[in-house]
């Protein structure tokens, strides 16, 4: 069993190597590394090439022909020639002993469509927290243990995540939409409303910086919201006409990303604020329509504007008190 792990490359000078190296410590299967470069003006071309130089038997670079995170996923993609992929994000890094145990667990239980496991936040005061929603430290390789995973976690959508396999990718046309930011809540719809065979793995391997200095993620914009805005409503639509069981539960938390996405109005530039709080309030259907927990209801009953003010107060306690972004 061959993995591909597929690293898009821009912008990430400081903290490249230690996320290459991370992967480079990995041991007991077989793998490929591929770097999907976008000149950026800094030094990552440089160290990217410096690493496989280095390791040319396990690291390849690849020469993205489009923008943005979605095209350099996709070409990592047309590239890769492993059984199973994993994207992995080049300001982030793993645990190498965690990561390898799994693979090794999966090389013994294969074939499975999609594994999912549980990850570590890393904030931009580098304190450590842990994201445990998945019992235990072995594979689980059961398919109705997906209702109960998708009930404890917030969201389901971070793709690296989630290690896939390539030809169930390729064969249900599961490609990253491009041109769009927060495409990997449609993407991990896709995966999780056709995937047939699930695993899970709560012994986190995955170190996920947020709040870095320089990240395009915190810079926010007017396409963000409306991109967001766009591929929730694709994503809803996409769980409303599926047959799965636990449609509800997926429903449930896009309609909490679409609450929580009202604190966004304050992030973007005063001037289209008013513009994008149109944009919020004309998708409120969609969600309202849901079975809502009271905290949902009094926040779509209170309307874009003061919810975003009542999650504006609550994003700063929890950045302050508990050093959380």
């Amino acid at each position: 069993m061959l993995l591909s792990i597929i690293v898009p490359v821009y912008q990430v000078e400081k903290y490249l190597k230690t996320c290459i190296k991370s992967m480079l410590d990995c041991h007991g299967f077989s793998y490929e590394i591929i770097l999907v470069v976008k000149p950026s003006g800094d030094k990552s071309e440089h160290i990217a090439n410096d690493i496989q130089k280095e390791y040319c038997d396990m690291v390849r670079i690849v020469n993205q022909d489009g923008d943005g995170l979605s095209n350099a996923r996709n070409v990592g993609l047309r590239y890769a020639i492993g059984d199973y992929v994993a994207f992995f994000d080049s300001d982030d890094y793993i645990d190498a002993k965690a990561f390898s145990d799994l693979m090794q667990s999966l090389e013994i239980r294969m074939p499975v469509d999609a594994v999912i496991s549980d990850y570590y936040i890393v904030g931009n005061s580098n304190n450590i927290s842990q994201v445990d929603t998945i019992e235990g430290e072995e594979l689980i390789c059961d398919n109705g243990y997906l209702e109960l995973f998708l009930k404890r976690r917030r969201n389901y959508w971070n793709v690296w995540q989630y290690i896939l396999r390539r030809n169930f990718l390729l064969e249900n046309k599961l490609l990253f939409l491009e041109g769009v930011y927060s495409e990997d809540i449609e993407f991990a719809t896709g995966v999780i409303l056709t995937a047939k065979r699930f695993a899970f793995y709560g012994k986190p391997y995955y170190y996920y910086r947020i709040g870095r200095e320089g990240s395009l993620a915190n810079k926010v914009t007017l396409k963000h919201v409306v991109d967001l805005m766009d591929i929730l409503k694709i994503s809803m639509n996409r769980v409303n006409s599926s047959d799965v069981h636990f449609r509800d539960v997926i429903r449930d938390k896009l309609s909490l990303q679409y609450i929580l996405s009202f604190v966004m109005i304050f992030d973007i530039d005063k001037n289209e604020r008013k513009k994008a709080k149109a944009i919020v309030e004309s998708k409120k259907l969609l969600y309202k329509k849901n079975r809502n927990s009271l905290f949902k209801k009094m926040i779509l009953k209170l309307g874009v504007l003061n919810g975003a003010r009542i999650l504006m107060l609550v994003r700063m306690l929890r950045r302050k008190f508990l050093k959380i972004h």
